[in-house]
């Protein structure tokens, strides 16, 4: 082999072993999370186990640190490591310091280290203030100091009813109040409200009685012995003047609530007054036109009146009470007249001369056959020329001109087809949409059965 070719091949060789050390160098890496006391960073390292990385960090360790995972776990790209240092931990109670060293920042666990206990009554302070035992110390604490202040039980007598009761207060008075009841110098407690809070302490409690009466002014509180509530009205300078009365009524008892209301009664009467409508009637003119309207006599209203007794119960209607009612003034009707004159007229629709007695502005509609049927109404067939009618406008047979249509006679009736409407027939070959208003002229003669009077 040439001296040539052996330094291409260690050349190669070297190649191959350079990229296997930067391979391994890379597969060695990895990036974590180390939380210490609370403080996350994000590290790059080539460490095989935790205690390598906390070694390389410099981070010293004790036996009562908590550490997740341990010294001796494998570390993997992307491991959460958590430290959490003990501390040191003061707690006082029942007269005794207790210390010692602990990671853990709750309080009851701290307790239950410590081998106390914590009744649902006791009270747990840090730096003077009440904390929660399941409320963890923030990570970062250097240090926790609890003091555990134990409840005592006594005895509470009031209105001949025991209750059980139970504070960390220092006297009576102070945990009555911190029991949500209010002492007032008026009230009876023995012993009294300085007396130390021993345990099995037995106290009795006679307060005063406080009633509040509302009135229509303002609500007026008195603190009285008064057992009934027209003592205590009398008690508060109040009295029931004319119809007032009192709820309870003054010979009753004081309500539990200590609520008493003091109602004013006045009385009014009114004397009211309303329109009496008048009536409408409709009488035919002779010499009037058809389709045209007079009036014969104007309406005019009518009065009624009522005296009404209004009742009032601090300033609010209660009640209204109708004395009498009569008519002050009699309504007069109102007479529309309606021609009956009718009159021939001429005139010329789609180059036709047609003579009419009426002209009428009605919806034309139309419809043919195929859609209803063959007959209508009257029997005839139905085709161009036979339309369908209201007949309380229009009577039967009437013979019609409807300009666009031509002549036309009501013989059909339609279930729809109301008032002001003509459907216009058609048969089936020369049908044709309708859907506008048109005058249809109503020609001459007459019928006997003439409506004079079309809404």
């Amino acid at each position: 082999m040439s001296h040539t070719v052996r330094t291409r091949l260690l050349v190669s060789l070297l190649a191959v072993i350079l990229l296997l050390i930067v391979g391994l160098g890379l597969g060695l890496r990895k990036t974590v999370t180390l939380t210490v006391d609370g403080e996350s960073s994000h590290l790059t390292t080539y460490a095989f186990k935790v205690g390598d990385l906390l070694h390389s960090l410099d981070i010293p360790l004790s036996s009562e640190d908590e550490l997740k995972p341990s010294l001796n776990a494998w570390l993997k790209n992307g491991d959460q490591i958590s430290l959490l240092r003990s501390i040191p931990v003061q707690i006082l109670s029942d007269g005794k310091l207790t210390s010692l060293y602990s990671p853990n920042r709750t309080p009851s666990t701290l307790l239950t280290q410590a081998g106390l206990s914590l009744a649902p009554s006791d009270l747990l302070l840090s730096g003077g203030q009440p904390v929660d035992p399941q409320q963890p110390f923030p990570a970062e604490s250097r240090s926790i100091s609890l003091q555990v202040i134990r409840s005592v039980s006594f005895t509470l007598t009031q209105a001949g009813q025991q209750r059980e009761l139970s504070s960390t207060a220092h006297n009576l008075g102070s945990a009555l109040w911190a029991a949500g009841y209010t002492l007032f110098a008026t009230d009876q407690l023995l012993p009294e409200p300085t007396t130390p809070l021993t345990q099995g302490l037995s106290a009795t409690l006679i307060p005063s009685r406080l009633v509040t009466i509302q009135t229509i002014q303002a609500d007026v509180t008195v603190r009285t012995s008064a057992s009934i509530v027209g003592e205590a009205l009398a008690d508060a300078d109040l009295s029931l003047q004319g119809q007032d009365y009192s709820l309870p009524s003054p010979d009753e008892p004081i309500p539990m609530s200590g609520k008493v209301r003091l109602v004013h009664v006045t009385e009014q009467v009114l004397l009211e007054q309303s329109p009496l409508p008048f009536k409408t009637e409709y009488q035919p003119v002779s010499d009037l036109e058809l389709d045209n309207q007079s009036i014969v006599q104007a309406g005019e209203y009518g009065l009624t009146a009522e005296r009404v007794r209004v009742r009032y119960e601090d300033g609010e209607e209660i009640t209204r009470t109708l004395e009498s009612r009569w008519v002050a003034r009699e309504p007069q009707d109102r007479i529309i007249g309606f021609g009956t004159n009718v009159v021939m007229h001429t005139t010329t629709v789609d180059g036709v001369e047609i003579q009419y007695w009426r002209e009428l502005s009605m919806y034309a509609t139309s419809y043919h056959p195929s859609e209803v049927g063959d007959i209508t109404a009257s029997g005839l067939p139905l085709k161009k020329g036979v339309a369908a009618i209201d007949t309380s406008v229009v009577p039967f047979f009437t013979q019609m001109y409807v300009p666009g249509y031509g002549q036309a006679v009501a013989a059909d009736i339609g279930g729809g087809v109301i008032g002001r409407w003509i459907d216009l027939g058609y048969s089936d070959n020369d049908y044709v949409p309708w859907h506008s208003w048109v005058t249809v002229y109503f020609l001459w003669p007459p019928p006997d059965n003439i409506v004079w009077v079309i809404p």
